[in-house]
């Protein structure tokens, strides 16, 4: 009974000197104004721009395409990565096994986001405009090529259990309707290394163009749609992206408040 006691009255001294850090263990903010690594098609060349601004993070795409990433840590800022590698120097994709080795690296302060016990993501974003996606996808809802461009994009990447890499990205489309489930395969090395990504749509039309949108997602739910078999275990990357390249495009994405917290609760 002494030790309930004073285990309370250590908590109620912590949240009344530093609320912060009884709350985080309930939720973790990603740094919006944090350190964002892009990665894009051409070398950094792409007619991408991006910035902060009022607490959100802004992309301009001019029928170009590129994506900016972190990877977040439960203390709410992202985890140290060197700049000086040739890859990201040139905005390339993170290497094969890199998340695996982010999973070695890591922990102390900066540990990793679990997402069984973190299993929901909440997020605001703000479109410019909505994009052509009438040739976005085949008739077995896979991405093409040519219509493979999004308004706005949230993806997280995440190892299961077992290590392997899997990946869900929440989209802003036109017409496709909100819930609809897509697929998409990125080709590593052909013939030899290819990977399948999950999409869902989470804001559909121009509605709401211009207007900041509030999404909340069970991201463990969703996570379990597609690989019922499996656990999802560390988040080891997020991108935004605002990509306009395939349909000669111009949009502008923002997303502010990245929110990963324990509640299962869905807010409305």
């Amino acid at each position: 009974m002494v030790r309930i006691v004073l285990s309370i009255l250590l908590k109620t001294y912590l949240f009344a000197i530093f609320p912060c850090v009884v709350q985080a263990r309930d939720r973790v903010s990603v740094n919006m104004a944090g350190d964002w690594l892009r990665r894009d098609w051409d070398h950094c060349r792409e007619n991408v721009t991006a910035q902060h601004r009022n607490g959100a993070f802004e992309i301009h795409s001019d029928q170009a395409a590129a994506l900016f990433w972190q990877v977040p840590t439960q203390n709410g800022t992202p985890l140290p990565v060197d700049r000086e590698q040739d890859w990201i120097k040139r905005c390339d994709r993170p290497p094969t096994g890199f998340e695996k080795n982010i999973r070695k690296q890591t922990g102390g302060q900066h540990r990793l986001i679990s997402a069984t016990e973190y299993p929901t993501i909440s997020w605001r974003w703000r479109v410019s405009n909505t994009i052509d996606d009438s040739q976005t996808t085949n008739d077995k809802g896979e991405i093409q090529k040519s219509g493979d461009d999004f308004a706005a994009k949230l993806g997280i990447s995440v190892l299961n259990s077992k290590g392997d890499l899997r990946e869900i990205a929440y989209l802003w489309t036109r017409t496709i309707p909100e819930e609809t489930a897509l697929t998409q395969v990125t080709t590593v090395v052909p013939w030899v290394l290819k990977f399948k990504w999950y999409r869902i749509v989470a804001e559909s039309g121009d509605q709401n163009a211009n207007q900041w949108v509030a999404e909340s997602r069970n991201f463990y739910a969703d996570f379990k749609r597609f690989y019922p078999k499996e656990e999802p275990a560390e988040i080891v990357r997020v991108y935004l992206m605002s990509d306009s390249d395939n349909t000669g495009s111009t949009v502008t994405g923002a997303f502010a408040d990245l929110i990963f917290q324990k509640s299962k609760e869905i807010a409305d």
